[in-house]
């Protein structure tokens, strides 16, 4: 059965060390997107209400595309591009990552609801670019990951944190050394040996670790 959906697509579903472009831009678009407008003025309230409603509503859909083999047909022929061959009959990643940015925005201040999605949105890809072209010239970890592609997602968090900073008037030596710490904690976060999905432990975990950052720093 398994076989017959992967070929009612008319593309090859991708395996997670495929480079998955389709993908990625999805993932960050998505992120990207859900930051921009929630840091251009919504309010909390209203942000975690958009949320839910999305979070709800394709958590239905993923039930309702698992349940009915019909309906799991035409979602593969329709988001096929950006899903992977393992989703065709388990639980996608959007579920979590929506979930995710609903917990984010729930539990902190704006702006490390802000940082924590966009570390998820635009390290995360990168990490995963990285990782799987040029990945293999260094060393691996124990859970598959390279140090190239970490070290990658650190760097552009890093960068992440220290525009951020500067954007919202935090002078620049802390804005340096909060960046460096928002870069661990977002390059770092995957490397957590935690039995959940990344799109959802990465912003959590490194929004956490930022709030300690910021309480430390007084932000």
């Amino acid at each position: 059965m398994q076989e017959k959906e992967d070929m009612s697509a008319p593309w090859r579903l991708k395996l997670r060390n495929d480079l998955h472009l389709a993908r990625k831009f999805w993932h960050c678009g998505m992120g990207v997107s859900m930051a921009l407008i929630y840091g251009i003025g919504m309010t909390k309230p209203v942000a975690v209400s958009v949320l839910l409603i999305a979070f709800l509503f394709f958590t239905g859909a993923e039930y309702a595309r698992l349940k009915f083999a019909g309906f799991n047909q035409f979602a593969i022929k329709v988001m096929g591009p950006i899903m992977r061959k393992h989703e065709v009959d388990k639980i996608s990643g959007t579920p979590f990552y929506i979930g995710s940015v609903l917990l984010s925005v729930i539990i902190f201040p704006k702006l490390i609801a802000i940082l924590s999605i966009l570390f998820l949105a635009i390290g995360d890809p990168i990490s995963s670019i990285f990782g799987i072209l040029w990945g293999d010239l260094g060393p691996r970890f124990s859970n598959g990951k390279s140090l190239i592609g970490t070290a990658a997602g650190m760097g552009i968090c890093c960068i992440i944190t220290f525009v951020t900073m500067i954007l919202n008037s935090i002078p620049a030596g802390p804005a340096l050394l909060i960046s460096l710490a928002g870069g661990l904690a977002g390059g770092g976060a995957e490397m957590i040996p935690l039995e959940i999905d990344d799109n959802f432990s990465i912003p959590l975990v490194s929004g956490l670790a930022l709030w300690v950052t910021f309480l430390i720093f007084g932000v």
